[in-house]
């Protein structure tokens, strides 16, 4: 990457758990050794980590630590981020109100996969399954079909049976803007993508970068995105970036790549099927049948590969596609095994592989030779009598030298000059460079071979690629055996004598006015130590707060688990109310740290902080936090052993509760 010009980031956003914190540190190690020009991170533990073990190492906050605030970006700067990937559901006016409001540099999605659930907040996988989504292993269950229940009742959804299931973002017409509002970096999608997929979308992207660097108009053609749509697409769109539509996010047909849609299916026959086209279909296209109105969504889908296109009454294909407008064509299919009679009409038709665009993008993703370039300027000193000496440089700055063994000889015929050199030195045909300037100094008619000028040229080049390529290792050292307090497990904590008996805190969390009044009911009966009250609306908060302190039981108040830059009222609203606060964001610990709470409120972290490891713990009691709650991440054995390395009573377990799924903007 550093040969080409190019940065390297490496992902390492999963959460850490405390037996694996040493794997970690030699991980964090070796990425740091290979002279990594930056580490994208979600656990804040592993912030604190790499700061210790690698200094030098740069440190991006990722998109799974659910910042969609100013205050967010804030909050991950303190620990040791300069940048962040902002949440994927931020509109361009949110995204415009963080961006002035805080100095961190930003990241945005613009192409690819969106999750359903924010990121970092989903635990779907978790609950369904035991692979944890921040782990790295998301089964996409937001993929699956489901059936919708209103109010006890199966409703009919004909076709739309994936409603959990985002269609692809795609926001390239909105790079002026985020460039004008001052994005540091756009990000594409690109899991489990193949080559022709990042060739297509980096170039699209990277030319709409470089229109808007003109001020020239950025707008995607009818070819561009009828090419983006193909090579992998499950409806592309701007979605949340230009406000939320849901109907637009989720379409609800599909949950995977189909392509470009080309049509309808007009009639079946035997062999074959006539499709109203509204695109051209040609011969080797694949193409699949969506039945997705009448078939079960867990039955495999019919199509293959296109034999030959026949417009209809005519027995072979007389001349091309010549219009936009739909046509009526005959399509057969060779030898794949179709079964015609699960193909009925209206069923849609679309295309999953287009040859002729895979052949457009061969030189692409099948080639040896560069296709992007980067210029390499030339100062040539010819002065007979003396060697020649050229120096060439590239735009990071690098310089190499280059001086003959002989000096130059006068000149008997035509000396050097201008176009000579910009010829010689201009012959970079396979390598990553491209001519740039030229700087030529002489005096009198020098001779200098053509031979001579090519050797310099290839030792010029060989040189520069290969001390681009010799990336400094950043400097790095193990740290968690060592006497830094802030990751030396603390000690075993002193048990009680057995036969002493320990009071366990009991606190309840409940969702409406029912709830409230039966724990209050139940405290008569049982110790209670808290009630948290976490509704969905505001209205009622300030009553139902005062209802728990008069029954002598203190109260809670939950905090949204995300708060948007429109949304910050809230948090003045939570201070107001002088309680206990449950605190399920890092932006709004980022906000309450700024105010004046009142005397006797404590902030409590949520599962939602992901807190999975006693070094992210640590920092976050540092930071406030009076107690917290881990991450449902963490097994049972996995939260007793977390005791031993930060005080027992600091943990609050939650041990009966619905699992949280989606937390979704849709």
């Amino acid at each position: 990457l550093h040969q080409r010009g190019v940065k390297g980031f490496v992902t390492f956003n999963t959460l850490v758990f405390d037996h694996e914190l040493k794997q970690a540190e030699a991980a964090i190690q070796a990425i740091a050794n290979a002279g990594t020009d930056a580490i994208i991170v979600q656990d804040i533990g592993m912030v604190e980590l790499i700061k210790a073990v690698a200094p030098g190492l740069e440190i991006h906050g990722s998109t799974q630590m659910s910042i969609t605030s100013a205050q967010g970006a804030d909050f991950a700067a303190s620990l040791g981020c300069s940048r962040v990937v902002l949440g994927r559901e931020l509109s361009l006016k949110d995204i415009r109100k963080i961006a002035a409001a805080t100095d961190v540099e930003l990241e945005v999605f613009v192409h690819g996969a969106l999750c359903v659930s924010y990121s970092g907040q989903c635990f779907s996988s978790e609950a369904w399954g035991g692979r944890s989504a921040n782990r790295g292993k998301c089964a996409q269950a937001c993929r699956l079909s489901y059936d919708l229940i209103v109010d006890g009742e199966t409703r009919d959804l004909g076709p739309y049976r994936y409603l959990l299931s985002p269609g692809d973002l795609c926001a390239i017409e909105q790079i002026p803007e985020l460039m004008e509002i001052g994005i540091s970096c756009v990000k594409i999608e690109g899991r489990y993508k193949d080559s022709a997929y990042v060739a297509m979308t980096t170039r699209a992207y990277r030319d709409a970068i470089d229109l808007a660097s003109l001020d020239r108009n950025v707008s995607i053609d009818d070819e561009q995105k009828l090419d983006l749509e193909q090579i992998y697409s499950r409806g592309l769109g701007a979605h949340f970036m230009s406000g939320t539509d849901h109907q637009k996010v989720v379409d609800g047909r599909a949950p995977r790549h189909r392509g470009l849609r080309v049509g309808s299916v007009i009639q079946v026959k035997s062999k074959s099927v006539v499709v109203e086209s509204s695109h051209e279909i040609r011969r080797g296209d694949g193409l699949v049948f969506d039945a997705a109105d009448w078939r079960s969504p867990d039955e495999p889908e019919e199509g293959g590969n296109v034999y030959e296109v026949k417009p209809v009454g005519e027995t072979s294909l007389a001349e091309p596609f010549a219009s936009e407008s739909s046509k009526l064509v005959q399509l057969e299919f060779g030898y794949d095994n179709i079964d015609f009679d699960r193909i009925k009409p209206g069923d849609l038709v679309w295309r999953t592989k287009d040859p002729k665009l895979n052949k457009r993008l061969k030189p692409l993703t099948h080639t040896e030779v560069p296709v992007f370039t980067r210029p390499i300027s030339f100062s040539v000193t010819a002065i007979v009598g003396q060697p020649l000496e050229i120096t060439a440089s590239i735009e990071t700055g690098h310089c190499e030298s280059f001086a003959s063994e002989e000096p130059l000889a006068a000149a008997k015929k035509r000396g050097l000059d201008q176009e000579v050199v910009q010829e010689k030195l201009g012959r970079l045909g396979g390598t990553p460079f491209h001519l740039g300037e030229i700087n030529l100094q002489t005096q009198g008619d020098v001779f200098v071979p053509t031979s001579l000028l090519n050797h310099a040229r290839r030792s010029l080049v060989d040189a520069m690629f290969e001390a681009a390529g010799q990336t400094p290792s950043i400097d790095s050292a193990p740290v968690l055996d060592d006497s830094l307090s802030r990751f030396k497990p603390l000690e075993e904590p002193s048990s009680q004598n057995e036969t002493d008996e320990v009071q366990a805190q009991l606190h309840l969390l409940v969702r409406h006015g029912d709830q409230l009044d039966a724990a209050i009911q139940a405290a008569g009966e049982v110790a209670i130590t808290s009630i948290t009250l976490d509704y969905l609306e505001l209205y009622g908060l300030r009553p139902a707060v005062e209802k728990i302190r008069a029954a002598g039981i203190r109260p809670r108040v939950a905090s949204p688990r995300i708060l948007k830059p429109a949304e910050q009222k809230v948090v003045r609203f939570l201070q107001s109310l002088e309680c206990d606060i449950v605190v399920r964001s890092a932006g709004l610990l980022e906000d309450l740290q700024q105010m004046e709470l009142a005397s006797d409120c404590q902030l409590i972290g949520d599962f939602s902080l992901n807190i999975a490891n006693a070094i992210t713990a640590s920092k976050f009691l540092q930071t406030g936090i009076a107690r917290f709650a881990p991450t449902y991440d963490l097994n049972s054995k996995q939260i007793t052993d977390l005791t031993k390395h930060v005080p027992p009573e600091t943990i609050e377990v939650i041990c009966y509760s619905h699992l949280p799924v989606f937390h979704t903007e849709h």
